[in-house]
């Protein structure tokens, strides 16, 4: 999982509890789940005004305190643990340069979890200086996190939301994809009606992908069969949401114990598989995350012979270690 180009939240808690965030009308559509009386996953869409921001420091560049009539915005979350976040600061370091003088102000959100600590933030920023050329925010208190994430149901990072000159949220996606629809917002020409229809069936999908993170989070294995099951239904195709799946159970430092939730197990090697079907077994991550679906059914051998393929295709020596290490404890 921590491998693949999405990276889901599931593991940090980012659903549960949700706090407080601005108040908006259900879109037509989009049936919701409650997180709190404030918070409903699937709340938020494009075209909806918003949410205000509430930030606790601000650890880079010039605060922000309210979206400003005829200039646009990107609201990014990210976190300092997230590889494709950081692949992506490049990238929004140059929107950022490049739009600049357009009125364009770029804000990297971030907030506390067990990996993700405001000294790691403050020295990620500083080290990684003109690369992460913009605004940094930390959301101590997850409220901007939940107000946008959570009440638009996106379950991984990293994910933008563009807020036009109006205030208004006139696209929602990652970063590596929000090129064309900066510029024509920028310019005045986007069709925030029809991005919002586009967008909507896929975020009907990501509220079962919520659904299925906060059972995980409450450690409801019940709960968590369940909503996996309806996932691997609807999504068994995608490797991402696979990945994801199978991951969100088992991750070693979920502690599950599959004597007593077999089916939870063999259901996560299943999405494992299809996972790594759609990726022709060539991805590193995806095949990390099969190996731990096969020692979570008790087939160590496939378990170890897995992992040693994946660390053949790990290219970062960071990964190539963690990977390594994942390798002793399933050797044990």
């Amino acid at each position: 999982m921590k491998l693949a180009p999405f990276a889901l939240l599931a593991i940090v808690g980012l659903a549960v509890p949700a706090l407080a965030g601005e108040d908006s009308p259900k879109p037509a559509g989009i049936s919701a789940t409650k997180t709190s009386p404030e918070i409903e996953v699937g709340s938020l869409t494009v075209g909806d005004k918003a949410p205000a921001l509430a930030i606790n420091k601000w650890v880079k560049g010039s605060p922000v305190t309210s979206f400003i009539p005829g200039q646009v915005t990107v609201v990014e979350f990210w976190a300092t643990w997230c590889g494709p976040c950081k692949a992506s600061m490049p990238h929004l370091s140059e929107l950022q340069k490049e739009y600049k003088d357009k009125g364009v102000t770029i804000i990297g959100v971030t907030s506390v979890d067990p990996r993700n600590t405001l000294a790691g933030v403050e020295k990620m920023s500083a080290e990684k200086g003109d690369t992460m050329g913009y605004t940094v925010a930390w959301d101590q208190d997850r409220q901007t996190s939940n107000a946008y994430m959570v009440a638009a149901a996106q379950p991984g990072i990293p994910t933008a939301f563009i807020v036009d000159q109006t205030g208004t949220i006139a696209w929602i996606g990652s970063p590596f994809k929000m090129d064309e629809p900066l510029a024509k917002i920028v310019a005045g020409t986007w069709d925030v009606a029809a991005a919002r229809s586009e967008f909507e069936p896929m975020q009907q999908a990501n509220i079962g992908s919520m659904r299925f993170s906060m059972a995980a989070k409450k450690k409801d294995a019940g709960a968590m069969l369940e909503n996996a099951r309806k996932l691997v239904e609807a999504k068994g195709g995608d490797a991402e949401t696979m990945n994801f799946v199978a991951w969100t159970i088992v991750d070693p430092a979920r502690g599950i114990d599959f004597n007593s939730n077999k089916k939870l197990a063999e259901l996560a090697l299943d999405a494992a598989k299809r996972a790594n079907d759609a990726t022709n077994n060539s991805e590193a991550g995806l095949l990390d995350t099969l190996a731990w679906a096969y020692f979570a059914t008790g087939d160590k051998e496939n378990a170890i012979a897995t992992e040693k393929k994946a660390i053949s295709l790990a290219k970062e020596d960071e990964v190539r270690k963690e990977l390594e290490e994942a390798l002793v404890k399933m050797q044990k």
